[in-house]
């Protein structure tokens, strides 16, 4: 848009309504309009994907991840853990730009290009993406009544959800974003590769993003609002606080962040996942393990120390140990040959029909989680953006891996033959006889002149969450954050497909951008 047009600010009337008046309004409205210049000054408000939500591309340049709808996922339900290997491999990929760009914006396919939209996956964030973009530009949508029921202005009225105790958005607070451009953005990342890696190509996006608004329009454009899912949280996180770009970063909007980690990451990769995701991720622990041992990214998200103790319970009868006592890394993601270990190393390559680089396997896995994993966790823990809002799952009826639990299937009756039992440290020593791939395990014991088979099965999620992060994980920065608030009524993936926590989004992006009046971009006429 030339930046000779104009735009009435909105009015905003007692009862949080908004309207626009002019020169030529009858003179019975008793309201006032005040004519600014176009908006000269740009938030690019950038949306970070979560893990898998990053439309990826191979060697050729051929889209090899691109979710632009579940039936479009639909042949990942016939690849197996080798071809899963060989196409998801995180040093044979890159971030795919091409994806579907879902309409009902007045902005062009090829602006919307530009913006980043073809990075991200069209089924999870299509539809946000646009409803966002219309919210945050209202006011520029000529022939239309959209800028006339604008949210933010609604938001003034009652706040994102009455449960929650927010406050409404201020006057002065919907006001001064309407002096702003707040384009919608979208960046994607190889969520294969290890998330310090993500943090730069960030990085790299928000200075082209800002650089163009500045060479090609000579906008004031030096700060951007950051809107995360998922696993986006920790990149951002790190591009914010690790590498130190929280200057530019007017503020950050978490939404289910796996703030200290997922057990749920622990049990896909012993027993794969169900239902319809379980054809994307894999069904069992065998087409899991083929891509998650070798992705950096994703192994970051298993619980890190701060998660807690004993969260992996295994229990035999009256006999019971929890893992870990203190050091996730070394007492389970680094237990080799062990049953209830991370991964179970002949998995590692399924391309390998021998075994016979099982050990080179073993190491190169090993190197990940101590090289990787462990200094990227340790990198941005505690460390938040000082403007910071974020919302979670806590849905009781959405139960979500906080444990994970390996109970014994028949465990041996008190008093059997008058023999004492099998201690439970003879069965964690051993590797699985039997691994269905699917949550049950058989493990060999010699005792008493015979071997013993025991099945070791994995129990039901324990604890309420969104059904990928618990509570405990998402609710983490609530000592940190502006804002940390609880939702019950969607699930992890489709987080920003309800309209509370889009509301939610819209109303903390408001209130971050009022901070903009103590920075450089602030007005001089507004304090």
């Amino acid at each position: 848009m030339a930046s000779h047009e104009r735009v009435i600010e909105p009015v905003i009337a007692a009862d949080g309504s908004a309207h626009y008046s002019s020169a030529t309004s009858p003179s019975c409205d008793q309201s006032a309009a005040v004519c600014y210049q176009f908006p000269m000054r740009v938030i690019p408000v950038i949306l970070v994907a979560g893990i898998m939500g990053s439309n990826l591309m191979g060697s050729s340049k051929r889209a090899v991840w691109l979710p632009n709808s579940k039936l479009g996922m639909a042949p990942w339900a016939a690849k197996d853990a080798s071809k899963r290997k060989v196409i998801l491999d995180p040093q044979n990929t890159a971030v795919y730009d091409r994806g579907t760009i879902s309409q009902g914006t007045i902005q062009s396919d090829a602006e919307l290009q530009r913006r980043g939209w073809g990075e991200v996956a069209n089924a999870s964030y299509g539809d946000f993406l646009v409803w966002l973009e219309n919210s945050l530009n209202d006011v520029y949508r000529p022939g239309t009544d959209y800028g006339r029921q604008g949210l933010r202005a609604q938001l003034m009225k009652k706040a994102v959800t009455d449960e929650l105790n927010l406050a409404p958005l201020s006057y002065d607070e919907v006001r001064l974003s309407y002096r702003y451009l707040l384009p919608v953005h979208a960046v994607g990342y190889n969520w294969l590769q290890d998330n310090a890696e993500s943090a730069v190509r960030l990085h790299e996006r928000i200075e082209y993003f800002m650089d163009y608004y500045r060479r090609s329009f000579g906008y004031m454009c030096e700060k951007v609002i950051l809107v995360t899912h998922s696993m986006g949280g920790l990149v951002a996180r790190h591009y914010s606080e690790v590498l130190n770009h929280r200057d530019k970063v007017l503020g950050i909007v978490h939404g289910v962040m796996p703030v200290t980690g997922a057990a749920a990451a622990y049990k896909r990769a012993k027993a794969g996942t169900s239902g319809l995701p379980g054809l994307v991720i894999g069904t069992d622990a065998g087409e899991v393990t083929a891509v998650f041992a070798q992705s950096p990214g994703a192994l970051q998200l298993l619980p890190t120390k701060e998660y807690g103790t004993g969260w992996l319970q295994i229990r035999d009868g009256d006999q019971f140990v929890s893992l870990p006592v203190t050091d996730p890394y070394e007492e389970i993601y680094l237990q080799r040959k062990k049953w209830w270990g991370l991964v179970s190393d002949p998995l590692l390559n399924p391309l390998d029909n021998q075994k016979v680089s099982t050990d080179q396997d073993w190491a190169a896995f090993a190197k990940l989680i101590q090289r990787e994993v462990r200094p990227f966790h340790i990198a941005i823990n505690g460390k938040y953006h000082a403007n910071t809002y974020v919302f979670y799952g806590d849905d009781p009826q959405l139960k979500t891996w906080g444990n994970v639990a390996w109970r014994r299937a028949r465990p041996q009756p008190p008093g059997f033959w008058n023999v004492p039992p099998i201690p439970l440290s003879d069965e964690l020593n051993k590797s699985a006889a039997y691994d269905s791939g699917m949550g049950s395990q058989t493990v060999e014991v010699p005792a008493y002149g015979w071997r013993t088979r025991n099945e070791f099965v994995l129990q039901d999620p324990d604890e309420s969450g969104d059904g990928t992060v618990p509570k405990r994980s998402g609710s983490a920065p609530s000592q940190y954050a502006n804002v940390c608030v609880p939702y019950t009524g969607f699930k992890h993936e489709a987080a920003y497909t309800q309209e509370p926590q889009q509301l939610f989004a819209l109303w903390a992006i408001t209130k971050i951008a009022f901070s903009v009046r103590h920075t450089s971009m602030a007005y001089k006429d507004f304090k």
